[in-house]
């Protein structure tokens, strides 16, 4: 015996011809009509359930593609009746079911898992990165004060360097100044002025 539905505005999304089941006996819609016999193929709570459908009744399902959206709406159902032959889940539907529910939480595991893996190796590489940040910072740190430290010690002995010249100059210039004097004295003693003859 069918059941009836309990809101005539439900339908399964996917839904394909079938038998009719041994023992049951076809039944006529609202509108006089023999039904038909469909069996959904959505996986949901009805995969594999039968039910009979109004012939008058065109289900149009949600278009997925781009030529599926092309075709014309089908025309308002004539008859909306719609009654549940069977009153459970077959097995093996079920199973299908259950296989499928399956495989999809071990697809999300596993890119869960994935994306675990994906994250700590996106973490490792960012740490990897901040360590050779900070290894290329301590090495800059390292190169400058070594260069800080020569160009004090070219400073320093460019500082020598100048201070000896500064002396030597003022030596010359002492000296200069104490020739300059004697030969304006007339200091002489031979042939040359002494303070050509060296000191």
């Amino acid at each position: 015996m069918s059941v009836p539905c309990s809101d005539q505005e439900f339908r399964p999304v996917k839904a394909k011809a079938a038998s009719l089941p041994p023992g049951v006996i076809a039944e006529r819609c609202w509108c006089g009509r023999v039904a038909k016999v469909k069996q959904v193929e959505d996986f949901s709570d009805q995969f594999g359930m039968k039910f009979f459908m109004c012939a008058s009744y065109e289900h149009d399902p949600p278009r997925s593609s781009a030529s599926s959206s092309t075709r014309p709406p089908s025309p308002p159902p004539l008859c909306k009746w719609f009654h549940w032959i069977d009153t459970e889940q077959p097995d093996w539907a079920r199973e299908e079911v259950e296989e499928k529910q399956r495989r999809a939480w071990a697809t999300f595991f596993e890119e869960e898992r994935w994306e675990k893996v994906r994250a700590n190796e996106k973490a490792e590489r960012e740490r990897q990165i901040q360590k050779l940040r900070a290894e290329q910072a301590r090495n800059r740190e390292v190169n400058q004060k070594r260069m800080d430290d020569e160009a004090a010690r070219r400073f320093a002995e460019e500082e020598v360097r100048r201070e000896a010249r500064e002396a030597e100059r003022k030596r010359l210039r002492e000296r200069a100044a104490e020739a300059q004097a004697a030969e304006e004295r007339g200091d002489k003693s031979g042939k040359w002025p002494r303070w050509t003859q060296g000191k």
